[in-house]
């Protein structure tokens, strides 16, 4: 079965299993935290009568290692380690994440320095973004102007997530004006780089939701970003499997991978 197909037969299962729940309190949580994210095919089509050469070689060799450092799976965790846990005695690690110094496409915080923290803090930017509206027409704003080559990039994960919860809230036309959504990054981890130009960006979100009731967990993401045009985009490639997600501060999240988001001093 291709992974295509499988992810989404996850998906429907876990939207079926939604149906019990409301979207509000613990039923926003659930939701969140079973959605599936599991990643789509690269486009890796290649002319078959296309002479073998030292460049191809080369960018097979690379298109290969990114694969391997994309797909590596990651901490599996639990619904209810998305909603709380135990505070870890000893504090995270920190890392120190830039601020924006402009304003890109769409209004997006950018400018951030052509450095794997600067491709984390960017993607942190673009989840803020997407996320907080709630909308898939904006979503797919964003999806054009933050992609590196959106032909190329399937079908992405977070607007699989905002039309299911969409369509469980009963919102199809995006969030009521008695629905409120609010998301914080709060950690990041790099999950591997291949040169200066292209990273695995990991970013732990703080997301609370409100309506008839207010619930708030963590929602881990990554993305392949790369350094184009002066500025980090999500990059070209199948979509990282699901990152943690884990209460931030907790051991998990230690064990998991996640440092303190620590913003840093404008320049």
């Amino acid at each position: 079965m291709s992974p295509t197909r499988t992810a989404a037969l996850k998906l429907l299962a876990a939207l079926a299993t939604m149906l019990l729940v409301l979207i509000s309190g613990l039923g926003f949580a659930l939701y969140f935290a079973f959605v599936d994210t599991t990643p789509t095919p690269a486009n890796s089509s290649q002319p078959l009568s296309s002479p073998p050469d030292t460049k191809a070689s080369d960018a097979a060799s690379s298109s290969s290692l990114r694969d391997s450092i994309a797909d590596a799976p990651m901490m599996t965790t639990n619904p209810q380690d998305a909603t709380g846990g135990t505070p870890a005695l000893t504090p995270p690690p920190p890392l120190l994440m830039p601020a924006s110094t402009t304003v890109g496409a769409l209004g997006v915080g950018s400018g951030f320095p052509h450095t794997p923290e600067g491709a984390a803090a960017q993607l942190g930017q673009i989840m803020v973004s997407t996320l907080q509206p709630m909308d898939l027409s904006w979503a797919g704003q964003m999806q054009q102007e933050w992609f590196q080559n959106r032909a190329d990039s399937g079908m992405w994960p977070v607007m699989l997530l905002i039309q299911g919860f969409l369509e469980r809230a009963g919102m199809p036309l995006g969030l009521e004006p008695d629905a409120l959504m609010s998301v914080v990054p709060v950690a990041a981890q790099i999950k591997g780089v291949d040169g200066p130009d292209w990273v695995v960006a990991c970013v732990l979100l703080d997301v609370t939701y409100t309506r008839s009731a207010t619930a708030r967990l963590a929602y881990g993401h990554c993305e392949r970003m790369a350094f184009t045009g002066g500025r980090w985009l999500i990059a070209e490639g199948s979509h990282p499997p699901p990152a943690p997600s884990t209460w931030p501060g907790t051991d998990l999240a230690a064990e998991a991978g996640w440092a303190a988001w620590v913003e840093g001093e404008r320049p």
